[in-house]
Parts: C-alpha cells; structure tokens; sequence
C-alpha cells in the first residue's frame, strides 16, 4: 500500500495511508473510451484538484468514485477497502460524497425533504416536521439561513440550488467530498462560503476530490493538480508548482493563452438598438438601459439583485412593463419570448438544464428549436435540410459530440452550454442576452466564446452579458452596468471599468 509522509507535532514524520487510491480506472461507452486507465491518491486533509477540457473525463471518474456510474475495469480503495459501489447510496455508506454539476436534488421537494431523504430507504418512514426541524438546524449550521426549509427547490435561484447540494453532500461527515464543478453557480461570497466549508473539512482530516474550470480557484484551495485529456490523466502539479498557462497548454495538449482576447474599441454611431426607460416588474424598480449597435454591455451585482430578472424580462420570460420600450426603431408595450425571437433576440438562461436545452432530444433539434413552430415532430427534414449550419456551428465552437442525432442530455455540461449559445449564432439576431454563458466550461471553450462574441459585436450585433465572474465583465465588455436591489446604481465604463469599481458598486458603495 502506498503512503507518504506527515510532519508530527513533535517535529517528527509519521506514515499516512492515503484516504483514496484509484487504479487504472477505466470507463467505455461502447467504441467510446471516456476514461482510459486513470491511477491518482488523494491524502487525509488533502485538496486534489482535476481539471481538464470538456470531455476530458474529470466528471465521469468523479462519478465512477462517487457510484453514480459503474467502472469498466479497474480498482477503488477508500481508506485501504476496496470498494465497488453500485449506488451512490453505496458510496455515501463508504463516507464518499458527491455534490455533482448537474444537480441531483428533485425540483419538485421542499429544501427540507432533499435534504432529509437523501440517506433515508424509499420505503422509510417520513416525518415533515422532523425534516423541517433537522433542515433548519442544517442550514443555521451552515450559514444558510436565508433559505427556508419549507422552499421548493424549483423556487430557489440556481445559485442557493447549487448550495443546497453542497450541504446535501455535507450531511453525514464524509471522509472523502467530492466536488464537481460546485462552484460554477455560485457568486464571489458563495465561492469564499464553499472554501470555508472545504477548510473545515480539510481541517479535520477529510479529503476533497474538487473539479474546476475556474483556474483562479485552484491556487487558493488545491494542494495537487492532476490534468486529464481525452479520458487521460497526462499530468499532475503540487502546489505553487503550476501556471495557468502551464495548466491550460495541458489541458489542450498545444501551446495556448488563458488571457482574454482584445476587445475592438467601438464607436456609438446611430440610434440605440434597445431603449428603455422605468422598466419595472416584481423585481426590478425602475431600470433606464440604452444598447447600441455592437455594444458588449456587462451586468454585475450580487445574487438576487435583479440582474437575472432583468434579462428576463428583455427576451419575455419575465413579466414587466415600463414607460418606453424600443427595439430596433420598433416602439413596444411587451415583450414575449416569441415576439424577441421574432424581432431578432437571443437569450442565453442561467441554467442550461432546466431553461435552455430539451436533453431527451438531439444536439441537431436542440440547435434549431427556436426557429421552429411546434413541427409535430417532423424533425428529421428540418435536421437534413439544416446540415450545413449544424455542422458550422459544431465545428466553430468544438462541440464535442457524435452526431447531430446523439441526445443533449449525454454531453458534459459545458458541451451543452455551447449548444444553448450556439443556437444563436448566424441567425441574425441584433441582441444577445447572455446569462453567464461560460460557466461551467473550460477555459480553452471559454475562449472560443470570447471569440464568438467579440465577432458578433465586429458585426454589428449588441450583446447584455451578465456574468458572476467580475474578471470577464472587466476584460471583454465596452460597457457595464452594476445592479443593486432592482436597480441600476452605476454604470462604469473605461478607465472606470475596474474590479475594484465593480465589486464597490455591487456591495451597495460609490453608487451614482
């Protein structure tokens, strides 16, 4: 068995088994190979990092671990047992937990019973009161007593659904955590919440597998790195050891930049492609907003401040009204989803899963659902007859998929994010609404989208980008926008366009 070394109190080193030892783990999918002969450790109080491209395999061997999917060969041991879980009840029996990206909490329970059920038999007995009671004292544990207990899940922003995972996978003290892209959703605090939670756990013994796209993260919270690429493991990083650009050259396996691109400087020549004024709703009190032709508008603020309502309510999915609404020269009192696509918006939602994509059907329909009316499911000829673009649009963004006809659902989630975007592209829209369309997508896929957007803006098309990442906001828009509770309280532009500005303003200072 392998073991390393551990400094004693005394001054002395004592031998440490390792809490987790994977051995040429492999997983295929018939002629498929998603993950080819992986081996790694991972140590008491130790944060192992995998990071990889889309598709690299670093969220099936996470579940392979956790029990979510079976191994086609290959060993687990945790804590020097070897174990074969067919569950991931089976796992959790093993102090294995995993809160996983595509988030296994069912919408339709309250925050309450997921997080009651989630070791309890089906057939067990259930108590709504107990389970609200044990909830709460969950959350107050946590810090997260500005969820209700008694919430439906549906109900929670994507933000606090991610939580609510995160603390699901916390229940029962696991040895080891499993964290797959767990910080995807979560805002600045909700990412410094989740590394004291890791802290904690680190701290008294445990051992964190964390999966991540956001390489800022991996400085300040792993130990190791390991990279994978196309179902491999190819190289491994201790910390302070690694660069970004060391790891991103990895990842894609040639040489590579993680800096944004530049944005081309724009002059504001015409009328506004978006005017509107007093724009209100349940959420929203009272937002003026002008976009011009080929303007890269950035949104920030804090969770729950409007933002997400905002663009919302500019493609019609979110009831509002306001004193002046124009489009393209077009003078409106509503919107609707049909009418913005019709007028030549696209949106991106914040959760691609339950808002963006239709997973049982394929990558191709998928692409072409919002120019088609209900067509009774005649598919197959609008597929045929769209090729060419399906294919552009495939090619041009690497999408990593075997066929237009291959199901949404089966791809990695940041192969599905390029789906919800790409569907946009070439269909001559005016305005882009983007509800941070790089998350969970790694950082070569987030530069292909860099790319993509800073062509629609040469082309003239305008884009609202709200994203939970400050640096992109910073580094890629024209222009920003700062909300705080439903309104827009800076606006921030040039040499005012600054990290520094940005948060300021979100946190309710040095507002206009």
């Amino acid at each position: 068995m392998t073991t390393s070394e551990k400094t004693t109190g005394a001054g002395k080193t004592a031998p440490v088994v390792p809490r987790l030892i994977v051995t040429d783990l492999s997983k295929n999918y018939g002629a498929i190979h998603a993950v080819k002969r992986v081996s790694l450790e991972a140590y008491p109080g130790e944060v192992v990092a995998l990071v990889g491209e889309n598709g690299a395999g670093k969220s099936t061997v996470s579940k392979i671990i956790a029990g979510a999917v079976s191994r086609s060969s290959g060993q687990i041991s945790v804590d020097g047992e070897q174990i074969n879980p067919a569950s991931v009840g089976d796992s959790r029996k093993h102090g294995v937990s995993c809160a996983f990206q595509e988030l296994s909490l069912i919408p339709g329970l309250t925050v309450s019973e997921n997080l009651d059920l989630v070791d309890k038999s089906p057939i067990g007995r259930f108590s709504q009161k107990s389970a609200s009671e044990t909830a709460r004292k969950i959350l107050e544990k946590f810090d997260l007593s500005h969820i209700a207990p008694e919430s439906l899940v549906a109900s929670l922003s994507l933000a606090d659904r991610q939580l609510i995972e995160i603390v699901r996978s916390l229940v029962g003290n696991p040895r080891l955590l499993i964290l797959d892209e767990a910080s995807s959703a979560l805002t600045p605090p909700g990412v410094s919440w989740l590394f004291e939670r890791i802290r904690e756990l680190t701290a008294s013994g445990g051992t964190v597998i964390y999966v991540s796209h956001r390489m800022n993260e991996l400085a300040e919270i792993a130990d190791r790195v390991i990279v994978m690429r196309d179902g491999e493991q190819v190289g491994s990083f201790t910390k302070g050891s690694w660069s970004v650009d060391e790891l991103v050259s990895m990842m894609a396996g040639r040489e590579t930049s993680s800096q944004f691109p530049q944005t081309t400087e724009i002059k504001i020549i015409g009328e506004p492609v978006l005017r509107v004024s007093n724009l209100r709703s349940d959420r929203l009190y009272g937002v003026d907003l002008e976009i011009y032709p080929g303007e890269i508008v950035g949104v920030g603020g804090l969770a729950g401040n409007g933002q997400s309502e905002l663009l919302s309510a500019l493609f019609g999915a979110h009831a509002a009204r306001a004193d002046n609404w124009e489009f393209a020269g077009i003078k409106l009192r509503r919107m609707n989803p049909q009418l913005a696509v019709r007028l030549g918006v696209g949106f991106v939602p914040e959760d691609r899963k339950l808002q963006g994509l239709a997973l049982a059907l394929g990558v191709g329909e998928n692409l072409v659902l919002p120019w088609q009316k209900l067509f009774g499911f005649g598919g197959k000829p609008v597929i045929k007859k769209e090729q060419g673009w399906l294919n552009s649009v495939i090619s041009s963004l690497s999408v990593k998929t075997r066929g237009v006809r291959e199901a949404a659902g089966s791809l990695s989630g940041g192969n599905q994010q390029k789906l919800v975007f790409g569907r946009w592209v070439d269909k001559n829209r005016k305005l882009l609404l983007l509800h941070d369309p790089t998350r969970g997508v790694d950082v070569g896929a987030k530069q292909d989208l860099y790319s993509s957007i800073l062509r629609l803006s040469e082309a003239g098309i305008s884009v609202l980008w709200l994203s939970t990442e400050v640096e992109e906001i910073v580094n890629v828009c024209h222009r920003a926008v700062v909300m705080y509770e439903g309104k827009i309280v800076k606006t921030l532009a040039g040499a005012t366009l600054t990290a520094d500005e940005v948060v300021g303003a979100a946190m309710g200072g040095n507002n206009d």
